[in-house]
């Protein structure tokens, strides 16, 4: 049985040894990424998807997605320190984090937030990232919208000015909590 104190890795998702058929986390969109989309888009170099298990198991606690891009910073409602004036700056794009229903509350979304601030900060190092950026999931329920985006600025992430769903943080930022 899991519980806070379980022991879980992220590992970088493989097909053949990582169990998805049983994983719902309760948003069939994320659900349906995992088990439809996630394959091709990593073998495409589309995004890359990291998973959350127990040592030494199969079965998928969780995941993110993520891949690089870039953003326009007349998009933002205030230019926060160190961003250029205009143009587009380098991002890490955030696309999922979900977490089964079984896992959730036991801080395994949180673990695997953090681990897309590791791999921003490796990037940034590397070869340049100036944010990590997402986009709250809406899928028609108004209070699960509030709960997704209340949990993101938890962690500091602001949103823009021009869409409420769309969230940012700067690597400045990231490098603080990491």
């Amino acid at each position: 049985m899991l519980t806070e104190d379980t022991l879980v890795n992220i590992e970088n998702w493989n097909p053949g040894r990582h169990d998805h058929s049983g994983f719902d986390c309760g948003v069939g969109r994320l659900n349906n990424f995992l088990k439809l989309s996630a394959k091709k888009q990593q073998k495409d170099d589309m995004s890359r998807v990291y998973v959350a298990v127990e040592p030494e198991e199969s079965m998928i606690l969780g995941y993110h997605a993520i891949n690089v891009g870039t953003m326009n910073v007349a998009e933002l409602a205030r230019r926060p320190r160190g961003t250029p004036s205009h143009g587009e700056v380098p991002v890490l794009f955030l696309g999922q984090v979900a977490v089964d229903q079984m896992a959730q509350g036991l801080g395994v979304g949180s673990l695997l937030t953090h681990h897309v601030f590791e791999k921003a900060c490796v990037i940034a190092e590397e070869a340049g990232c100036h944010a990590v950026l997402l986009d709250v999931m809406s899928d028609g329920d108004p209070e699960a919208f509030v709960r997704r985006k209340g949990w993101y600025e938890e962690f500091g992430f602001q949103s823009f000015a021009s869409n409420e769903a769309r969230m940012f943080m700067t690597i400045r930022q990231v490098r603080r909590i990491v």
